[in-house]
Parts: structure tokens; sequence; C-alpha cells
């Protein structure tokens, strides 16, 4: 029983082969910048991000897993910067993050699915991220 459950745990959470991979990689990546910038609803990633030293090669995406979910993906993954904790706006920025975020592709192209705003302001992000 448990060789059947870690093996349909194996078919419905894989690592996705390329492009696939680059092209999620590339929607996190999106979603993390306008993120910093604007602040739709993923804080600990936006404290992640803007304690970057500005290089994007301090800065990684591990462990991405997805699986499909109707015309979409939904992926965890952990977001992991080089050079410690740091210190952003006031808050501790740890260094690595677990996250979660459901994807889908419009006319080619793979993004973060975002949700309507509630009355005003900008649409939120679907992009969850907390300390591990």
């Amino acid at each position: 029983m448990k060789a059947l459950v870690t093996a349909l745990a194996a078919v419905l959470a894989t690592t996705p082969e390329e492009p696939l991979k680059g092209q999620l990689y590339a929607a996190i990546w999106a979603d993390l910048q306008m993120n910093a910038i604007i602040g739709n609803g993923n804080w600990p990633g936006s404290l992640w991000y803007n304690a970057g030293s500005g290089k994007i090669a301090d800065l990684h995406i591990r462990q991405l897993q997805c699986e499909r979910a109707g015309d979409g993906q939904r992926c965890s993954f952990e977001l992991h910067r080089d050079n410690g904790p740091a210190v952003v706006l006031g808050e501790s920025a740890p260094e690595t993050l677990e996250c979660l975020a459901a994807f889908t592709r419009a006319d080619g192209v793979w993004s973060v699915v975002h949700m309507l705003p509630r009355r005003s302001g900008h649409s939120q992000t679907t992009m969850k991220c907390k300390t591990r």
C-alpha cells in the first residue's frame, strides 16, 4: 500500500521537463519582480527578492515540483538567496522560502495566476511563500 501511495505521489508531482521548466521559472521571476515593486500579496517573497544583491545570480529557484491542474500547473518550489538572512524595510528576509503557485498559459506564455482585486488596487498573486 505504501509503495502505491509513493508511486501515485511521484506521478502527480514531478519535475517539469524543458522547455516547460524554463517557462515556469520565467513566470516565477516575473511575478517576484512585480510583487517586489507593487506588493500584490506575497510579502515574504517581496522581502526575499528585495534582500538580494541586485544580481539574479544570487537568487535561486530549487526543487520545482508540479502537477497538472486543468489548463494549468500547480507547483511547489523553494526560493534560496545566497549570503544568508538580511533585513529589508526593518523586517527579516529569510535566506530560504517554501512556495506554492498556480500557473496558466495564454497565447503560449506561462504566468502565475492572479486574482482580481477585491475592491480596487492591484491583482493578487496566487504565489504564496513562507519561511521553511
